[in-house]
């Protein structure tokens, strides 16, 4: 059942705050990317808001109709109210509430394949993150003492929805520590110049590899315990490469050596 909804409705409200702030548990997104992604996926779509003031394009309209079929609450706009909730000039002008669910660490422990963000801050850093681990079919991702939260608007839209596929566990760095040493993974830090070329490893095994916050590196005490060093090679006269390019490095490199046998 359809319901038409004003701007003062309570439903019209939360569909605005998830939009700007998100909220534990919940995605909202005008990433149409994204919507199908949840229908392909079969995520848990909690709610649409579509207007029936917009002639949409067809392609659209059936991705519309998809949509209805497989969301628990539909609502209609105006479409002056569209207008005010659009996060892009390019959107679709459809909107959805999606559910997002975090894994706890003991739902890791069977994947032989994971990257760790310690303390990351920049949402779309973390996105680049989250599509390259989909790319390259890395197990799971933890995010540990993150500065942004796995709901973050920005990190939905950077990632293209890839947040929703891959498995994520938020933690502190403690939990992630003692969960990666208990399970026998091998752990990789991701250093500027340290320890040796990413290229000399064969990455056999369970593997975590980590990347650390955008100023300040990882937290030091991962060196306090088993750890191999990685760095990728520079030859310019820049010393550092932003962390979802180095991790995106890393990552492929990985994939290359577990997949490619």
């Amino acid at each position: 059942m359809e319901k038409l909804i004003s701007k003062s409705s309570l439903e019209f409200q939360e569909l605005k705050t998830l939009l700007k702030d998100g909220k534990e548990g919940l995605v909202a997104t005008d990433d149409l990317s994204v919507l199908r992604l949840a229908l392909r996926y079969d995520i848990r779509i909690i709610s649409l808001f579509y207007s029936n003031e917009i002639e949409y394009h067809k392609d659209t309209m059936d991705d519309i109709l998809k949509l209805k079929e497989k969301s628990e609450n539909i609502y209609v706009i105006s479409k002056k109210n569209v207008e005010t909730l659009k996060r892009k000039d390019n959107s679709a002008g459809i909107f959805g509430i999606i559910d997002l669910k975090l894994r706890s660490l003991d739902e890791m422990k069977n994947l032989d394949y994971l990257v760790v963000c310690d303390q990351l801050e920049i949402p779309g850093n973390i996105g680049t993150i989250y599509r390259t681990c989909d790319s390259a079919k890395v197990g799971g991702l933890i995010l540990v003492d993150t500065r942004t939260k796995p709901y973050n608007p920005n990190l939905v839209s950077s990632s293209r929805g890839c947040n929703l596929l891959i498995p994520t566990s938020s933690v502190s760095y403690e939990e992630c520590q003692k969960f990666l040493q208990e399970n026998g993974y091998t752990i990789f830090l991701g250093e500027p110049n340290l320890g040796k070329d990413y290229q000399k490893y064969d990455y056999n095994g369970k593997i975590a590899i980590v990347v650390g916050n955008e100023r300040f590196g990882i937290n030091p005490d991962w060196y306090n315990h088993k750890h191999e060093k990685v760095f990728i090679p520079m030859y310019g006269s820049n010393n550092s490469l932003n962390v979802s390019v180095a991790c995106s490095i890393l990552i492929y490199e990985a994939s290359m050596k577990k997949y490619n046998k």
